[in-house]
């Protein structure tokens, strides 16, 4: 909104474009955020009973964990800039999923 006024007193038309793009990243990393922490609620209540998993039952729960979140994000997402911070979610989510695993391997040595 600042920029809008400052260019229109300046006499200069404000740019619509840097607008939305702004817009886009910003609901793209709030998108980010929501899913995240989605993904995060449902691992963790799927894991709530504890104990050690066999990995390709820790493998599952993380996939369900991540479609949830995924599919969050692409209802809310919006703009050009969606696949850059679906990427990032992405990448959250896996390293997220490394150190559970790193626990749970530690667990069942």
């Amino acid at each position: 909104m600042k920029s809008y006024v400052d260019a229109i007193n300046q006499g200069a038309i404000p740019s619509i474009e840097s607008s939305w793009s702004y817009i886009c990243k910003n609901e793209c990393l709030k998108a980010l955020d929501d899913s995240f922490d989605m993904f995060s609620k449902h691992l963790d209540e799927e894991l709530q009973t504890g104990g050690s998993y066999y990995e390709n039952e820790l493998k599952d729960i993380y996939n369900s964990s991540k479609k949830v979140a995924l599919d969050h994000f692409e209802k809310v997402a919006v703009g050009d800039v969606k696949a850059q911070y679906v990427e990032d979610l992405k990448e959250k989510m896996k390293q997220r999923y490394n150190l559970i695993k790193e626990d749970n391997d530690k667990y069942c040595e």
